[in-house]
C-alpha cells in the first residue's frame, strides 16, 4: 500500500507537478490555466505556501495528492476572492484553510487511497490551527462531500472547472461531523480529547 506524507513546498517531490499534468491534461483533457506544456507540469501561485499530502509507492512514484493552504500563511489571493473569504470576520479568515488539487491515479480510485488522503490532510489542518476548510466541487461529487460533512455555500463558474459548488467544512464541529457520519468525526474526537487532556495536564 502507498505511504503518506505531508510536504512543504521546498521539500516536495517535483513529480507531483508532473502528476497533476498527467491527470488534468493527459487523462481528463481539462483546461488548466497554469499548465506548462513544455515541461508537462502544473504549478500555480498557491504552491509556495501550500502543504502537499502525497500518497507514494515504495519507489517514490506519486499515486495521489491533495493540497491544503492555511489562509494566514498567504499566497491564496485568487481562491480567497473566489470563495469570498473577505466576508469573514478577521479571526475566521486567520483560522480558515483551502483544500485544492485533490486527485488520485485511476488504479487507486476505488481503493482507500482517496479517503486516506483527505483524512490525513484534515488531521494536518486541525493540528495547525484550521477551524474551517473551503473547497469547490462539480455536481457529480457533491453528495460525497456532503457525507464528509461539507456544507454547500453557493454556486460559481470556475475558470478551469466550469460550474462548481463552493463548500465549507466546520472542521472542529464534532456534533455536525457525527450527524453526517463523516469519516473525519473520529479524528476530530481524538484531537479534541487530546487537547482537553493537554489543557488539564
Amino acid at each position: 500500500m502507498p505511504q503518506y506524507k505531508v510536504y512543504q513546498y521546498l521539500d516536495c517531490p517535483r513529480e507531483v507537478f508532473h502528476f497533476r499534468y498527467k491527470i488534468y491534461v493527459e487523462e481528463l483533457h481539462r483546461r488548466q490555466t497554469y499548465a506548462h506544456h513544455e515541461t508537462q507540469t502544473i504549478e500555480d501561485p498557491m504552491d509556495p505556501t501550500g502543504h502537499q499530502c502525497l500518497a507514494q509507492e515504495s519507489d517514490g512514484s506519486v499515486v495521489g495528492a491533495v493540497r491544503l493552504n492555511l489562509v494566514r500563511e498567504g499566497g491564496v489571493e485568487s481562491y480567497s476572492k473566489f470563495y469570498e473569504l473577505d466576508r469573514l470576520a478577521k479571526h475566521e479568515r486567520l483560522s480558515a484553510s483551502i483544500c485544492t488539487r485533490y486527485m488520485v491515479t485511476k488504479e487507486y480510485r476505488r481503493s482507500r487511497v482517496p479517503l486516506e488522503l483527505l483524512k490525513r490532510i484534515y488531521r494536518f489542518g486541525i493540528e495547525n490551527g484550521a477551524t474551517s476548510c473551503y473547497m469547490d466541487t462539480n455536481a457529480p461529487f457533491l453528495n460525497m462531500y456532503l457525507k464528509y460533512g461539507y456544507e454547500p455555500l453557493f454556486e460559481k463558474e470556475h475558470p478551469d472547472y466550469g460550474p462548481v459548488t463552493v463548500m465549507r467544512l466546520p472542521v472542529l464541529d464534532l456534533e455536525h461531523l457525527k450527524s453526517t457520519r463523516s469519516p473525519f468525526a473520529p479524528i476530530c474526537e481524538r484531537f479534541l480529547t487530546e487537547q482537553s487532556e493537554t489543557a488539564i495536564a
